[in-house]
C-alpha cells in the first residue's frame, strides 16, 4: 500500500510508560508496540483519511469539554468579582474587569454555537463536518485558552495559589490545545475546509 494503516491491537500486548504532562489530572504514556498483534481497520493505504476522520468526531466532543471548562472557569471569575472588594466596592464593578468578564462570555456563546453546529453535523453526518469540526475546536479551545488565563488575572495573586482551582483549568486549556494537533494545524484545517471564494 501506499499510504498508512489503521489497525486495532491488543492492549495487553503493548507496554505503556507513564509520562508526566502539565495537567496532573491527565494519565498519559508513551506506547511501545514492539510485537505487537495487529488487525487491519477499514482500507490499506487510507489510514490517514480514516484518522483525519477520527479527529473530526474526537474534536467535536473535545469542544464540549472545553466549553464545560471555559463555562466553569467564567463561573469562578464572577463569582470571584462579586464577593472579593477593594475600594470598597465589588472588583467586578471596576470596568477593566466587566471588560475582561463580557469577552469572556462572548467568547464561550461562540465556542458554545459553534459546537452545536458540529454535534449535529456529526449525528446528521453532513458533508460538513470537516468544517464545522474545525470550526468548533478552534472557537472552543480560544474560548476555554482566554477564560482560564482572564480567571486567572481576574483573581489576582490568589489566582496563581495551588490552594485555588483556577490552575487547574489553566492547565487543563493548556493540555486541551495541544491535544488532536495543535491549535495552528486546526486553524489550518479550518482555512482549508472553508468554500473557495471562485
Amino acid at each position: 500500500s501506499d499510504g498508512p494503516d489503521m489497525a486495532i491491537v491488543d492492549l495487553a500486548e503493548v507496554e505503556r510508560t507513564p509520562v508526566s504532562v502539565v495537567d496532573p489530572t491527565i494519565a498519559a504514556a508513551t506506547l511501545q508496540f514492539d510485537g505487537t498483534g495487529a488487525e487491519l481497520l477499514g482500507v490499506s493505504g487510507e489510514g490517514w483519511s480514516q484518522l483525519q476522520s477520527v479527529y473530526d468526531r474526537a474534536a467535536v466532543l473535545m469542544a464540549f469539554e472545553q466549553i464545560g471548562g471555559a463555562a466553569k472557569a467564567l463561573d469562578m471569575a464572577v463569582n470571584y468579582a462579586k464577593e472579593r472588594y477593594a475600594f470598597g466596592r465589588p472588583i467586578g464593578s471596576f470596568q477593566a474587569l466587566k471588560h475582561m468578564m463580557a469577552d469572556m462570555y462572548v467568547a464561550l456563546k461562540l465556542a458554545e454555537s459553534n459546537a452545536y453546529y458540529a454535534a449535529w453535523a456529526l449525528e446528521n453526518q453532513s458533508a460538513d463536518l470537516p468544517l464545522a469540526a474545525a470550526t468548533a475546536r478552534v472557537s472552543a479551545t480560544q474560548a476555554f485558552q482566554l477564560c482560564a488565563r482572564d480567571n486567572i488575572q481576574v483573581h489576582g495573586g490568589m489566582g496563581f495559589t495551588w490552594e485555588f482551582d483556577c490552575h487547574l483549568y489553566y492547565r487543563r486549556s493548556n493540555y486541551l490545545t495541544l491535544a488532536l494537533g495543535g491549535l495552528t494545524a486546526w486553524e489550518d484545517k479550518l482555512i482549508d475546509a472553508l468554500p473557495s471564494a471562485a
